[in-house]
């Protein structure tokens, strides 16, 4: 079973992107993913024209990313 397949992003330094999608399409995968917590079995992560490879979280914060998980607590403002 494919999780995540054939997904391309462009992110720009400093851009904040949420990922939207019905339950099951991958987006927690690719997040994991850009996070270093699963590698990808296929393709590459690019970061500044070069590959990226994350063994671990750490790495990727090394990297400047970050990940926030959903918590409406934040959106006091939202029902």
């Amino acid at each position: 079973m494919q999780a995540v397949n054939d997904v391309s992003l462009s992110i720009e330094p400093g851009q904040v992107v949420g990922l939207m999608g019905d339950n099951g399409a991958g987006k927690s995968t690719l997040v994991k993913m850009m996070a270093g917590n699963f590698r990808p079995s296929h393709g590459t992560m690019r970061m500044d024209d070069k590959e990226l490879i994350l063994h671990k979280p750490v790495e990727a914060r090394q990297h400047g990313i970050e990940i926030v998980h959903q918590d409406l607590a934040l959106c006091n403002n939202l029902t």
